[in-house]
């Protein structure tokens, strides 16, 4: 098997510490290392270089001097990348294919995709979801971020799986407390789901380090909100997808990044069905 890489996008310089913080984290808990990624957008009509993109080229410099400073101080591998005048998502996909990574982590934003009306997608971060042939975690911060509590919503035992390297590595790592949360419409199905969890929990031995909770609400994204006020991060996995349209997400974890007291991490598996 390939070394396990992380590819983290790298733009906005407010948020280069805690991306690579969470990149070079995982990349460690794997023995692999981070690939980082930062692309200057130039303007398209002007054949040479202009002083405001100079400048731009001067700050991606920074930007990943400043991530290869953190992944060292972390003890995580880092390579540099900076690319001018290409599009985000097919520099990152680029980079992801050529080094078989396992994951792309970016940061939350509803910044308007740059080609405006004339593309398919909303936002930047569903253009990079859509086309990332591997994993794909979007982070969301609150502040400056800590990880003591971690709670982690699940519709089943097998939405746990998407979130394993995550999870792992905030408790190796960071030693986070882990509680797993079900939201279930009626106490039929709660009894069931607990039962379901508890196996998965129990065949994968860490039935004694994580926290099994199970909540009876109508509208899990308000159970998850109100939860999550007792939290320092929450670890939510995203619809596939074919499940989805012109939010690559899904409504549940949209509303949970966008409306909970702390950090939100959402992570979405690759799927194979995409089209494109």
């Amino acid at each position: 098997m390939s070394e396990y890489t992380v590819v983290v996008g790298l733009g906005n310089p407010e948020n280069v510490d805690r991306l690579m913080h969470v990149a070079s984290m995982i990349a460690k808990d794997n023995g692999g290392r981070v690939q980082g990624v930062t692309v200057v957008n130039v303007d398209r009509f002007a054949p040479d270089m202009t002083d405001q993109a100079h400048d731009r080229i001067n700050r991606a410099y920074n930007i990943l001097a400043e991530a290869e400073a953190v992944a060292e101080l972390c003890g995580a591998s880092f390579d540099g990348h900076l690319t001018v005048g290409r599009e985000v998502a097919e520099v990152l996909n680029e980079v992801a294919d050529s080094t078989d990574a396992r994951l792309i982590i970016v940061g939350f934003s509803e910044r308007r995709h740059p080609a405006g009306a004339d593309t398919d997608f909303d936002r930047l971060v569903d253009e990079i979801a859509h086309q990332a042939p591997c994993n794909v975690l979007v982070a969301r911060f609150v502040r400056e971020p800590t990880y003591e509590r971690v709670l982690v919503p699940v519709r089943g035992r097998s939405t746990l799986e998407t979130r394993h390297d995550v999870l792992q590595a905030l408790r190796n790592q960071l030693g986070a407390s882990v509680d797993v949360m079900h939201v279930s419409s009626n106490q039929r199905e709660a009894e069931e789901m607990r039962e379901l969890l508890a196996d998965w929990l129990r065949d994968h031995g860490v039935i004694d380090r994580v926290r099994l909770l199970v909540e009876i609400s109508k509208d899990a994204g308000a159970a998850i909100v109100e939860a999550s006020s007792n939290y320092d991060l929450v670890v939510i996995g995203t619809a596939p997808l074919h499940e989805v349209r012109r939010k690559f997400f899904g409504a549940v974890p949209e509303y949970v990044a966008n409306h909970a007291a702390c950090s939100t991490f959402l992570v979405r598996t690759q799927d194979i069905r995409r089209e494109g």
